[in-house]
């Protein structure tokens, strides 16, 4: 296991390479040809992504496409308790063919998991630029080194308004109306969730900090709250943008998508970015929009209030001190568990919105 991202890792490409070629062949209808198959660097925490180049002839011509996929963890200790890809690709699927929203191309999904050991699926990557987490792009990387405030407040603001136009979206029209359940709100389920996680996440230890916050955000949960297909895991740095950072060229990862309030979405993008800044004891990156007015531009273009704004940011220090106390845990940094930099920074945020 890599000791900073609790992913697994394919021991042998060749022969991934092989079975890739295969399944691919089926579904274009066309042998196809693989090259420059890798794992990259600095990605996410929750699964493994490959990396790689098809080609194929149809019709006299040479067809190129560069690919990415995207694999189902196989690990002792994985991010989360399980994995529906199929609600990730569904998700994408949908927005594809039925909105505005621009998303990879996808070529299939694969649920057999005798194939590749694992569930997976492949789509075409889309050309742009993504923020680094590792480390994080408020630190380095070419958000500091390559862009200038304008083109940040671009990005950030295209951001959001991808975000908001997303949330215009019918989640019974997409097709979604099977994540309802009845007799619980929306909320009541991920707040269930979310203690079903710790419970399992924290192994068996309590979180002190995250189920102080459990118990207020159980005590305090809003009334008559407008319910959308959220995307979960809102940030920039699941977002591919144009090369002039003016328009987002694909959102990514929609592994944490759920029916719910939509502001709980701007607040997770306002709170992961403040773990970068605040969360780490750095400023900012000059030029980016601040949260106030963040969130201001997403309610005028979602067309949703936002006066439940300081719960829902509670419910994301949560949501995402567990998950990287999780991930203290699952690589030997037990330390880290009670009182990371997202705890720390969840604790402060309690500390002025509530009385806990």
């Amino acid at each position: 296991m890599d000791a900073e991202r609790p992913t697994p890792l394919v021991d042998d490409l060749d022969r991934t390479r092989e079975t890739l070629c295969q399944w691919l062949a089926e579904r274009l209808g066309h042998a196809v040809t693989i090259e420059n198959l890798r794992i990259p660097e600095g990605s996410g925490m929750s699964n493994v992504t490959l990396l790689f180049d098809i080609s194929y002839e149809q019709r006299a011509t040479t067809h190129r496409h560069a690919c990415v996929g995207r694999l189902q963890p196989e690990i002792a200790r994985p991010v989360f308790p399980e994995y529906d890809l199929s609600l990730q690709y569904r998700v994408m699927e949908e927005l594809g063919q039925h909105s505005d929203i621009p998303v990879p191309a996808l070529l299939g999904l694969e649920q057999d998991t005798s194939v590749l050991g694992v569930q997976f699926y492949v789509m075409k990557h889309t050309a742009g630029r993504i923020p680094s987490d590792m480390p994080p792009y408020n630190m380095d990387g070419w958000m500091v080194q390559d862009t200038d405030e304008a083109q940040r407040e671009s990005l950030w603001n295209a951001a959001v308004d991808t975000l908001a136009r997303f949330h215009t979206l019918d989640y019974r029209a997409l097709g979604f109306a099977d994540l309802e359940v009845q007799g619980k709100t929306p909320l009541q389920q991920q707040l269930d969730y979310w203690q079903h996680y710790h419970d399992w996440g924290l192994e068996g230890e309590q979180h002190l900090i995250c189920m102080q916050a459990m118990a207020w955000l159980r005590a305090n949960q809003p009334a008559d709250e407008p319910t959308v297909l959220c995307w979960g895991d809102s940030r920039i740095g699941n977002m591919i943008f144009s090369e002039d950072l003016g328009e987002v060229a694909a959102v990514l990862d929609w592994e944490m998508a759920v029916l719910g309030n939509p502001v709980q979405d701007i607040a997770w993008f306002n709170f992961l970015d403040a773990t970068f800044a605040e969360g780490l004891g750095l400023p900012r990156l000059p030029g980016l929009p601040d949260y106030a007015s963040t969130t201001e531009r997403w309610a005028r273009a979602s067309g949703f209030g936002a006066e439940h704004y300081d719960y829902y940011e509670i419910f994301a220090g949560l949501r995402y001190g567990l998950l990287l106390s999780r991930i203290m845990l699952a690589t030997g940094q037990a330390s880290e568990v009670q009182e990371n930099f997202a705890c720390q920074l969840l604790a402060r945020r309690m500390a002025s919105h509530t009385q806990v």
